[in-house]
């Protein structure tokens, strides 16, 4: 079988989705399981029946994990709350995810441990999505007593997403709404991770540098590019890179891995550290990296594949892109099959796929190898990598965002390269601010210059006649 890894991925997808669409039992998708388990076994040496016999299997083993995702513990708090609940309930446990300004409400994920209402008491678990109409002082790992309603999330759609449904792969089933201070009570100590806590100080730190450096609207954009942090960007800014089809330079991906990669690479060459020792320390700086940004899908997808190539250089074999994609789609999936749905999971590997098949055929079909012109040669290298983007991805974004953006293979043909200079600019204004305060000032200088001229060609992108329309 050519490319194993690509083809149990396929079908362990595969499954999810049925499982996602088709009523299945948990224990009958056990059973087949088992029973195909068991005839790969007695079938190990056939030379067509045991890989067919894998393939199904992993088709179960993917609709079994979906299934498994949804079977919530008897101790969850969402069976202790009735759809439609005026009570007031009492909880106690510590706040999971770092507090974030949206729509005018700080929001938090409340990890529940207690759960009291009236004069009644359970222990219990699950998360909460905590809405706050004015902006307390709080802080990942905080042990609070929230007091208030709670309910379910409406099932409206954002788009094509329904905003349930978008919860729920993120495992939150509950909101509490707080409108008084008097609502939050704080308990002595700290439950959040160290490890996670340092990670976000050393992420803050960053952040602190970039905004001494820069005024409020750069300062958002390269929090972004750099440091996968958007909740400061213009929602203006958001909504005309989208109608662009450039919004994926404000997520960090791949080419901020590779960055990373190079920059620790470098050093550490520097210092005349053997192969072995120097990659075994560029991955660890990757996934620290991984995790300060958010550990996102594209970054989750970047890194594990950067972890794949690095490896490969160690045990001296030479890796396949497609089973290092697989890997890293595996790698989400297994943890959290709903990440399947998620838009940025698909966008973010049908656009590294699509480039990956479509680009040397395109490359193939123009004859790229004749144009002598290395400046014209470069050009259509750009144009067909964007172009190869835009077509994997033309259908997820028409169908999520109902709109079609032909200016998308022009505009990244600009701004990518732009981005790139912006996004290595970035990491030296980092290491700078840490070392040389007046380095920095210049460099930022050169930065918010840069900045700008990036979004008014993003401006112009826009306003050329049918670059985008909505369907």
């Amino acid at each position: 079988m050519k490319r194993p890894l690509v083809m149990l991925t396929a079908f362990y997808c595969l499954g999810v989705i049925l499982a996602n669409f088709a009523q299945f039992s948990f224990w009958g998708i056990m059973a087949v399981g088992v029973v195909i388990f068991l005839a790969a076994i007695l079938c190990r040496r056939g030379n067509y029946i045991f890989p067919a016999l894998v393939l199904f299997l992993a088709l179960f083993i993917g609709a079994l994990s979906l299934k498994n995702s949804c079977v919530l513990p008897k101790c969850h708090i969402s069976n202790f709350i009735y759809y439609k609940d005026g009570s007031l309930y009492r909880l106690s446990g510590f706040i999971q995810s770092v507090p974030e300004l949206k729509a005018s409400q700080m929001q938090f994920v409340f990890g529940a441990q207690e759960i009291q209402v009236n004069k009644l008491r359970w222990c219990c678990c699950g998360k909460v999505l905590v809405k706050i109409d004015f902006p307390p002082r709080l802080n990942y790992g905080d042990n609070l007593i929230l007091v208030g309603n709670l309910s379910r999330p409406h099932n409206f759609n954002a788009g094509s997403q329904s905003y349930k449904d978008f919860l729920g792969r993120e495992g939150i089933y509950l909101i509490m709404r707080i409108s008084d201070p008097r609502q939050i009570i704080c308990q002595r100590g700290n439950s959040g991770s160290k490890l996670i806590s340092s990670l976000l100080w050393l992420r803050t730190k960053m952040e602190a540098v970039i905004q001494k450096h820069l005024t409020d609207l750069p300062a958002s954009i390269l929090c972004a590019m750099v440091l996968g942090q958007k909740r400061d960007v213009p929602w203006l800014v958001n909504s005309s890179m989208i109608r662009s089809g450039t919004v994926h330079i404000l997520v960090v991906s791949g080419f901020n891995v590779g960055i990373v990669a190079f920059i620790i690479n470098l050093l550490l060459k520097m210092l005349r550290l053997r192969r072995p020792v120097r990659i075994i320390l560029v991955i660890t700086c990757l996934i620290i990296y991984c995790a300060i940004t958010g550990a996102t899908n594209p970054v989750v997808r970047a890194t594990v594949m950067g972890v794949i190539f690095l490896s490969a250089r160690i045990f001296k074999r030479e890796p396949d892109i497609y089973n290092s994609l697989a890997i890293a789609a595996l790698s989400i999936l297994i943890i959290n099959p709903n990440q399947l749905f998620d838009l940025g999971f698909q966008l973010s590997f049908m656009s590294v796929l699509a480039i990956v098949y479509l680009y040397p055929k395109l490359e193939a079909l123009v004859h790229l190898e004749n144009f002598r012109n290395k400046i014209w040669r470069f050009i259509c290298q750009g144009s067909l990598v964007s172009f190869s983007a835009w077509l994997g991805t033309l259908g997820i974004i028409a169908f999520n965002f109902r709109i079609i953006a032909p200016v998308t293979v022009l505009a990244n043909i600009l701004i990518v390269p732009l981005a790139t200079i912006i996004t290595l600019c970035g990491f030296t204004l980092l290491l700078s601010g840490l070392i040389d305060p007046a380095l920095a000032s210049m460099i930022s200088a050169v930065v918010s210059l840069l900045i700008n001229l990036l979004l008014n060609i993003n401006a112009a992108m826009i306003s050329l006649p049918l670059a985008y329309f909505y369907l």
